[in-house]
């Protein structure tokens, strides 16, 4: 079994706060999960950069646009073709996901 998460807080200005709240509701995301999505993404691109692999600004685009097509956001097609998983289970995947979000 995988250890438990740990919270750290971290401090953001009011302006970004209020961002983040906007860009998170239409989703369905608390803003704190959303801020969550946008930390793991840059966590990757960072462990990539210290690896040395080249990375470009592309890669880092697409790097966030995985991390979040992971989290539902995204078309269908789109998610099934930078995935490599089929589009008819892209699609229950999805349909889970904002099943899952109704029941919280």
């Amino acid at each position: 079994m995988p250890p438990a998460p740990i919270s750290i807080t971290i401090k953001v200005p009011p302006r970004a706060h209020q961002r983040l709240h906007e860009m998170a509701k239409p989703r369905g995301y608390t803003t704190t999960a959303y801020a969550q999505l946008l930390f793991d993404a840059a966590f990757a691109a960072r462990v990539g950069q210290e690896r040395d692999d080249p990375i470009s600004d592309a890669e880092l685009d697409e790097q966030v646009r995985l991390v979040f097509a992971c989290a539902g956001q995204g078309d269908a097609a789109a998610i099934a073709k930078a995935t490599g998983v089929p589009a008819a289970r892209v699609d229950r995947i999805l349909q889970a996901l904002r099943d899952r979000r109704k029941r919280r």
